[in-house]
């Protein structure tokens, strides 16, 4: 059997400080460019770094932008490109706790219509520092997980009101209407032993990150030939079951400029949290973990409470070389080259996510698109 063409996406992290028409242009480029399917934009309270690391010390861009943390709501921005750019897919990453399933049913058959049947959202459990600031329980993420796919199950498929009983939501006669336009696809997103249980149980596909979840291509292949023996366990067909990954990425064709970014304080923190999200991930590394074993970043990470005494210890402790195994990084050419290994191993679906960008200065920071423009098309040509 030949393998399917691999689904090339564009992530976009949409700030308020940036007009819209800017993402909107860009989102036409990528359309023109022939190279992208899809656009990823991920649904985000608060980012990943202490604001204290946020400074013009760091990276030139602390003086166009002057905070990380003030993102544009992912479905909004969504429907607007979408209307920028008709023809791509869009996708959506979120979380299973800060809306309610009906609510998420309803806005994703909407942009299903709106993109012609091309639209996905990968849910996750859930990361602490979008939840437990705003009130919401980050231990609910996995039942809550439960209930959605449920929900989008029953909503879509009964003829009539909808009478679900779920751990978290019940639905008694809640009526959706008949309309049945273009059907959105719904992933699962993260990792663990009851996440990959509900994804071949109920989902549409599975998304990983690498090379924090599945660090080489050995292990991401396991996790597809495992997913594929339990769909078949359950009845489902393997082979309609779609396999994402997002690359945590720095793209550049300086290769000497791409081993001095991994000393960056922004990079060094990025590598110390979230290179492996799982710190006892490092002991199969043979590296001593920046933080203790038992810590995970999307239950501890809440990055506006940390001090600058406990920045400066993750500093520390992140070598060179754990910030050399927490990114895909190289020139164009040579990311795509890793990333299509996993092609091979069964991913149907990529994202570049590269955040080099964020350091470097704002008129190469704006060709950071066209790098991963080429990725793509390096992509699209292998397949």
């Amino acid at each position: 059997m030949s393998r399917r063409p691999v689904t090339t996406a564009l992530a976009f992290s949409c700030d308020r400080y940036t007009p819209p028409a800017v993402f909107g242009q860009a989102a036409g480029a990528a359309l023109d460019s022939g190279a992208v399917d899809e656009l990823l934009v991920w649904d985000q309270m608060t980012n990943f770094w202490p604001r204290q690391l946020w400074r013009p010390g760091h990276t030139p861009m602390a003086s166009v932008v002057p905070d990380l943390d003030s993102y544009c709501d992912a479905f909004a921005m969504s429907a607007y490109l979408a209307a920028k750019a008709p023809g791509l897919g869009m996708t959506i990453s979120t979380d299973a706790i800060r809306r309610g399933p009906a609510e998420l049913t309803q806005t994703m058959m909407t942009l299903a219509n709106l993109t012609g049947g091309r639209a996905k959202i990968m849910i996750g459990a859930g990361e602490a520092k979008q939840i437990t600031p705003f009130g919401w329980r980050r231990s609910e993420g996995l039942e809550r997980l439960e209930d959605q796919f449920k929900a989008f199950d029953a909503f879509w498929n009964t003829d009539g009101p909808v009478n679900l009983a779920g751990n978290h939501w019940t639905f008694k006669n809640a009526w959706l209407g008949e309309a049945r336009g273009h059907r959105p696809t719904v992933w699962a997103l993260g990792g663990g032993p009851k996440l990959l249980d509900l994804a071949t149980t109920y989902a549409d596909g599975f998304s990983a990150i690498v090379p924090c979840v599945a660090p080489n291509v050995d292990s991401w292949a396991q996790t597809v030939t495992t997913l594929k023996t339990d769909l078949e366990r359950k009845g489902r067909d393997p082979e309609a079951f779609e396999f994402g990954i997002w690359f945590m990425s720095l793209i550049h064709e300086d290769e000497q400029l791409l081993e001095q970014a991994l000393d960056n304080p922004l990079m060094r923190w990025m590598a110390g949290v979230f290179g492996r999200v799982d710190q006892s991930a490092w002991d199969a590394e043979g590296m001593e973990p920046p933080l203790p074993r038992d810590w995970h970043y999307a239950i501890k990470l809440l990055p506006v409470q940390w001090t600058d005494a406990e920045i400066d210890g993750v500093l520390s402790r992140t070598t060179h070389e754990i910030a050399q195994k927490s990114f895909v990084y190289g020139t164009p050419a040579s990311v795509a080259d890793q990333v299509a290994q996993y092609v091979e191993a069964g991913a149907t679906w990529v994202s570049v996510c590269d955040i080099l960008p964020l350091i470097l200065d704002p008129a190469d920071a704006q060709l950071g698109q066209h790098r991963n423009l080429e990725v793509c098309a390096r992509l699209k040509k292998h397949g």
